[in-house]
């Protein structure tokens, strides 16, 4: 196998040209780990800055593969937040031979292999603290489940937990309630599930009592916990980004400005201004913003032997996403590359739409243009034009 040959610091290094340093990891198993192999995506936005926090964003149990789901660390959306908060990208994807539990229980060697990732990206990127830096949890379904393990393992290194359906073999066990309950009392949690999860013919309905005992309690207890039910979906992720990047935000900048509590017939809200978007999510399934994207995208063009290589980076909105990249050519739209409007902003688990993940195209014309950019957000709104780039 060819694995078999790598050793354990195999990896791929690469920095893209247009935004930030990437940086891949192949980790093997060692005796004892469960899982085959891992493999770890890590985007910094900029290797001179101090890395504040790492956002782990942890799939589920069928999302295992880089070819069918490719990590976050090349979505624009999450980029976007990271950036604002100085804070690296890190999506850990496992191959096993059969179950789930083969990584989503961190003795399963995941918590191991995490950190010997950690460990990596520190040193190859030049930042040291990266290995030590707390954590931002978001989890889907099995992803979840290893994120409230993690929890308990590392009380202290977490900032904040979004989950994604799962949780079942915890929340719905009393004696780990014991456990997190205490530990995540003060923790900002959000908790997303799919309307369509909590009728008993869903496949992922026994996740759905656990989760509200454990909010309940949590909620009880007085704790920072948001229950966001999402009207359109049943356990794929659609467009719940825009609650837990949104979440995650209010908590990072430091404008939880709501205190806690102990009703627990009404979620923990970080501030006003998320409670806003968390009606407007809980009606719709999704977020209609008003207001244009507010950062201009940036362009870069330069030919060779095959044309015109164009490379773009953009930050939209974190309450707006991206739902089109638009390319215009001597003041004309050209290309756009998109999504339909009615189309979710994510697939099932939390991978851009692959269309959406695009940093870069070549315009095979041998002619002189003039080259911009805008993008769209998911309500359709505009972004201003890059700088204009002519190419001979």
């Amino acid at each position: 196998m060819k694995l078999a040959l790598l050793s354990l610091l195999s990896f791929l290094a690469k920095a893209h040209a247009a935004d930030g340093l990437l940086l891949d990891l192949i980790v093997p198993p060692r005796d004892g780990d469960r899982f085959q192999h891992a493999e770890y995506s890590c985007w910094i936005t900029d290797a001179s800055k101090p890395v504040k926090a790492v956002i782990i964003h942890q799939h589920g149990c069928t999302n295992a593969s880089p070819d069918k789901h490719p990590p976050i660390t090349s979505d624009w959306h999450w980029r976007a937040l990271a950036r604002k908060h100085d804070a690296a990208l890190l999506v850990p994807m496992y191959q096993v031979a059969k179950g789930c539990d083969e990584w989503n229980d961190p003795d399963s060697g995941s918590e191991r292999a995490l950190f010997t990732a950690l460990e990596d990206f520190a040193q190859r990127s030049k930042r040291s603290e990266i290995k030590d830096a707390p954590w931002v949890l978001w989890g889907h379904s099995g992803g979840s489940s290893w994120s409230a393990q993690m929890i308990v393992r590392h009380p202290t290194r977490v900032l904040a937990a979004s989950f994604r359906g799962g949780c079942h073999k915890q929340f719905g066990v009393p004696e780990f309630r014991a456990k997190f309950g205490p530990i995540a009392r003060d923790l900002p949690l959000l908790f997303v599930w799919g309307k369509r999860e909590s009728v008993p013919t869903s496949s992922h309905f026994v996740s759905w009592e656990p989760m509200n005992t454990m909010y309940r309690e949590l909620r009880e207890q007085g704790g920072k916990v948001c229950r966001v039910i999402d009207p359109r979906s049943e356990h794929g992720c659609d467009d719940s980004r825009l609650m837990s990047i949104n979440f995650f935000d209010a908590v990072l900048a430091g404008q939880a400005s709501t205190m806690p509590s102990t009703d627990a017939s009404a979620p923990w809200q970080p501030n006003d201004s998320f409670a806003a978007l968390w009606r407007e999510f809980s009606e719709h399934g999704t977020l209609k913003p008003k207001s244009p994207p507010l950062h201009v995208p940036s362009l870069t063009a330069k030919r060779d032997t095959n044309g015109v290589h164009l490379e773009w980076r953009i930050v939209p909105n974190l309450d707006g996403g991206l739902r089109a990249i638009r390319h215009h050519r001597d003041g004309k739209l050209w290309k756009e590359i998109g999504i339909d409007e009615v189309a979710f902003l994510a697939t099932g688990r939390d991978s851009t739409p692959e269309e959406l993940r695009a940093h870069s195209l070549v315009d095979e014309s041998k002619d002189s243009h003039s080259y911009t950019v805008t993008f769209l957000d998911i309500g359709g709104n505009e972004s201003p034009p890059s700088e204009a780039v002519k190419v001979e």
